[in-house]
């Protein structure tokens, strides 16, 4: 991606893009020019489920109210919305991070590789040891953690019934009134 001239990661890029589709749909109802606070009016979306709403912008603090370019340090459609209005670049509202020559950065040193298990220092610290009824069962039907009421007690034990004549005592494969198994 690096060789092919872009600058961000495929995440952000699409993300971007995403958040400039939706920027689009937005008005800017009120706007400071001076604190760089904006709020801005979605319109209805289809893609979204929750409903349109005001959302506040401070662009000098990096903040938005749907909490998107907080979480995950990449402008959301209501930020590229008030850039856009006030003639700012949205990428300076970018993390760094998102950088692909910050991500390649990461390789530029070795990893150690890791050593074989018999040449490990014995562990000096304290045994945790998990709880016998916390502990999953490796095999078979899973428990049922639900508690029991009075409703899901039987009363009585009923007898099998055949499904072919109703009566007790046998089911449908011996049920001798059936006359495919004659």
């Amino acid at each position: 991606m690096a060789s092919a001239g872009h600058v961000y990661s495929e995440y952000a890029t699409n993300f971007l893009q995403d958040a400039d589709s939706k920027s689009n749909t937005h008005h800017i109802v009120e706007f400071d020019r001076n604190t760089t606070r904006f709020r801005v009016e979605e319109m209805v979306n289809p893609r979204e489920v929750r409903p349109a709403g005001k959302f506040g912008v401070r662009l000098d603090e990096r903040w938005c109210d749907c909490g998107k370019i907080q979480k995950i340090h990449l402008p959301c459609s209501h930020v590229i919305a008030a850039c856009k209005h006030a003639h700012h670049n949205f990428s300076m509202y970018i993390s760094p991070h998102y950088r692909l020559d910050v991500i390649m950065k990461v390789y530029d040193n070795l990893f150690d590789e890791l050593r074989h298990e018999e040449y490990w220092l014995p562990y000096q610290g304290p045994q945790v040891w998990p709880h016998p009824t916390i502990k999953r069962s490796e095999r078979g039907r899973p428990k049922s953690s639900r508690i029991r009421t009075e409703m899901d007690i039987k009363e009585g034990t009923q007898s099998k019934k055949c499904s072919f004549c109703r009566t007790e005592g046998h089911t449908r494969n011996h049920c001798p009134n059936n006359p495919a198994l004659r």
